[in-house]
């Protein structure tokens, strides 16, 4: 039964923590009186976790693809002194591999990186049982993508306009496991939820796409290359190549990789 209880706007937390209580089976059991109780600017969220923490130090890695943002997320970390960076790395690969050997609190991951993509990285953590908690810090606001991360074991989602002080709240509620969805796309998961509970769903992100573009994207997902696909639906490779980028900008995805995932994790799209 869903509890009407989201209010948004009054706050880093009130907007992404009270999801919690929306939807138990995504974001688990969070208690709604402190959500309420932390209607109260991102930077006083963050002095009140660091009040709570009682002196531990956590220690987080870095994936992300990008070294500016690796460099700018490492400096942010450091200038709090509860947090200790132990690795940063440029892809999933190193990511997984990083984390099973040193144990961090907390990986704060991109979803889009070379050789392993984030929510790779996510699954083979949660395989692995790896007791590191995954943040995803990316630029992915769709609800598809942020209801993939939780699922497939992901902690918290932030996106990365966020300000910073958003960033450490997150930081904090997960390493102190709370889970954690920025504002910014936290309205649009619980409007996606509840139109479901209701039988008002709006269908799948993948409605967006011709049926054409249905068709390229599981031949992409399937590991075929352009020349490959024009072979199987008797097309030009240009008008592939065409039918690619359309799929890769109505879907906000940037590479291979993230269109594999998202056809993993579309449903509608599986079953057509």
């Amino acid at each position: 039964m869903v509890r009407a209880c989201v209010v948004f706007g009054i706050g880093a937390v009130a907007g992404a923590l009270l999801i919690d209580c929306l939807i138990p089976g995504v974001f688990g059991d969070y208690p709604v009186a402190y959500a309420i109780a932390m209607l109260t600017t991102a930077e006083q969220q963050v002095a009140y976790m660091l009040s709570r923490n009682q002196g531990m130090k956590y220690r987080v890695l870095i994936a992300d693809d990008h070294a500016i943002m690796r460099e700018g997320v490492r400096a942010l970390l450091l200038s709090d002194g509860s947090i200790e960076v132990v690795a940063a790395v440029d892809n999933g690969r190193d990511a997984v591999r990083l984390a099973v050997a040193l144990k961090p609190d907390l990986a704060v991951m991109e979803l889009t990186m070379p050789q392993m993509d984030g929510l790779s990285a996510i699954r083979e953590l949660v395989h692995r049982a790896v007791p590191t908690r995954v943040l995803v810090l990316t630029g992915h606001k769709t609800e598809e993508h942020v209801r993939a991360s939780l699922r497939a074991g992901a902690w918290g989602y932030v996106v990365k306009d966020a300000s910073a002080a958003e960033l450490m709240l997150a930081v904090h509620s997960v390493a102190q496991g709370k889970k954690f969805v920025s504002p910014a796309v936290a309205e649009r998961v619980v409007t996606g939820y509840l139109s479901a509970d209701t039988g008002q769903a709006g269908g799948s992100p993948s409605d967006v796409l011709t049926p054409r573009e249905k068709e390229v994207l599981k031949l992409i997902a399937a590991g075929r290359r352009n020349r490959e696909i024009a072979g199987c639906l008797s097309l030009s490779v240009k008008t592939v190549e065409k039918h690619r980028a359309n799929v890769m900008k109505k879907l906000d995805l940037h590479n291979t990789a993230a269109l594999t995932a998202f056809a993993i994790n579309d449903a509608a799209l599986s079953a057509t």
